[in-house]
């Protein structure tokens, strides 16, 4: 697929006219970075945007005493790395592909001088930002106020909606590589008890695992499920 129709996806970009993205994307270079490879790290300078092409990555911060903690999942067509850019800042979060991945990299210097004739995409690209943050804000709240086992099943009901391919029975085969080491760090719980609780799941047939291929066994009737714990509060 052709780069510029990659940059029209991406908030922001997505009002440039084809000239502007034509410009925008001469400024750009494509990288290949292999599974399981960091992009960034957190506290390296914020040096470029990035835009995913193809392949998922995951961001995360590492706490003082060396917690991980995924505060997002990306897919194709999003940019990341721009609010620590625009702010001046070192990298917020590390950044790192959970499977084979293409991405454009956007240097910082020649997008500063893009924006200096094109303010207005800056501005889209802050607001687009700035409703991302809310938004993780707002799930994170939530997601506090939460016990693990909801957290668990929430995350693993909203991966079955946002990465699932459907399959026979009203089964959702997840199509990212999962480990319980990750939704362990996503939900904030222990691996231990998050590893307790997907054997739990496994046994009663919520889930189907095969190495880090996972299937939700039946999609709609979790989603029932998390729907009755939210009324009882749980």
């Amino acid at each position: 697929m052709a780069a510029t129709s990659e940059l029209a996806r991406v908030p922001g970009f997505d009002r440039l006219d084809k000239n502007e993205l034509a410009q925008l994307e001469a400024l750009t270079e494509k990288k290949r970075y292999p599974a399981n490879t960091a992009v960034f790290f957190q506290d390296d300078p914020a040096d470029a945007l990035y835009i995913l092409l193809s392949g998922t990555a995951k961001a995360f911060q590492t706490s003082e005493d060396g917690t991980d903690r995924i505060v997002r999942i990306l897919k194709p067509g999003h940019a990341f790395g721009e609010l620590a850019m625009i702010a001046d800042k070192p990298r917020f979060q590390t950044v790192q592909t959970l499977q084979d991945c293409e991405m454009l990299r956007l240097p910082k210097k020649p997008f500063v001088e893009f924006a200096d004739t094109h303010t207005w995409v800056l501005w889209t690209l802050l607001r687009a930002m700035a409703a991302r943050i809310n938004q993780t804000n707002h799930d994170m709240l939530e997601m506090s106020h939460r016990d693990v086992p909801y957290r668990l099943l929430r995350a693993l009901s909203d991966f079955a909606a946002s990465n699932g391919e459907p399959g026979r029975g009203g089964a959702t085969r997840i199509t990212l590589p999962m480990r319980a080491e990750d939704l362990a760090a996503m939900i904030g719980a222990d691996l231990r008890t998050v590893s307790r609780l997907l054997d739990q799941y496994e046994s009663e047939g919520t889930i189907s695992r095969s190495g880090t291929d996972w299937t939700v066994t039946d999609a709609d009737g979790l989603r029932r499920t998390l729907e009755y714990m939210t009324q009882q509060g749980v």
